[in-house]
């Protein structure tokens, strides 16, 4: 299980806690205290004492920015990567699992050989979320496709998608459960800036259609200019040439089947409404 935290103090315990808590007892936790200010790491400390599964990788305080997410994981991975386990967990610091957690989701991707991606449903205060695609944190990827494609998360922009649109590419496929559920405890997307969602979509190869319905879903059902104006002010900005490295595309075999999968989308759309 590889857990990224940062100024976690209020919610870590209760992170871990359910993570030790499950009926499928994690081979090992490893926690990366992106320089928290508080108590975070402190509080892991105490943990990893107590139970030796749990590890601590501290990293210096460089200030908040969503670009080390995927670099932070991968050291947890590069910690993890000769464990005898057939799935890794993705997990935030302040999300909150059933113990049935793990092996509900377990027990149903071994159903279907094809599915190596999946997760539960996240909720906010007591709300469940509106998202179809496996979450981010609560993510279970088997370990042989993880492996397949480096074992490791590309440090660009898109990474989270990147690895549900690779799993099709390779003929596997992904799922979220919206019966298996988790609470998350703050508020998710926060502190982030929707240009980052937006350039994700140029760097993945989004159909560009397919970017606009993005932005426009944006737009009306969160009634939010702000989230749709960053979307597409990002999505601009990378389609022109960005010169931030975190902006580079992804290889163009990714691209192109992302905008084709995309493109038959819409056309299924447009044939049904006709």
């Amino acid at each position: 299980m590889a857990v990224v935290a940062r100024n976690a103090a209020e919610q870590i315990s209760a992170t871990i806690q359910s993570l030790l808590d499950q009926s499928i007892k994690p081979v090992r936790i490893i926690v990366v205290n992106d320089g928290s200010t508080d108590s975070t790491p402190e509080i892991v400390t105490k943990y990893s004492l107590e139970h030796s599964s749990v590890r601590l990788i501290n990293r210096p305080d460089n200030g908040y920015d969503i670009r080390r997410v995927p670099s932070n994981l991968n050291l947890a991975l590069s910690s993890a990567r000769d464990l005898a386990s057939d799935y890794v967990m993705i997990s935030g610091d302040d999300c909150v699992y059933p113990s049935s957690y793990v092996q509900s989701v377990v027990t149903r991707m071994e159903e279907d050989s094809r599915l190596v991606v999946a997760s539960g449903r996240p909720s906010e205060s007591g709300l469940h979320s509106d998202e179809h695609s496996p979450s981010g944190s609560g993510r279970i990827v088997c370990t042989p496709f993880l492996r397949e494609v480096g074992f490791r998360f590309p440090v660009k922009a898109g990474w989270e998608a990147w690895l549900l649109y690779k799993a099709e590419q390779h003929g596997y496929r992904s799922r979220l459960f919206r019966g298996i559920g988790y609470a998350h405890v703050r508020p998710r997307g926060s502190t982030h800036h929707f240009t980052y969602w937006g350039a994700a979509m140029y760097t993945l190869g989004y159909h560009p259609l397919y970017a606009l319905g993005r932005i426009v879903r944006n737009l009306v059902k969160r009634a939010s200019v702000k989230s749709a104006l960053g979307l597409f002010v990002g999505y601009v900005d990378a389609v022109l040439g960005s010169s931030d490295p975190f902006m580079v595309p992804f290889d163009q075999s990714l691209r192109r089947f992302t905008c084709d999968k995309q493109r038959g989308e819409i056309v299924r759309l447009i044939s049904a409404r006709l």
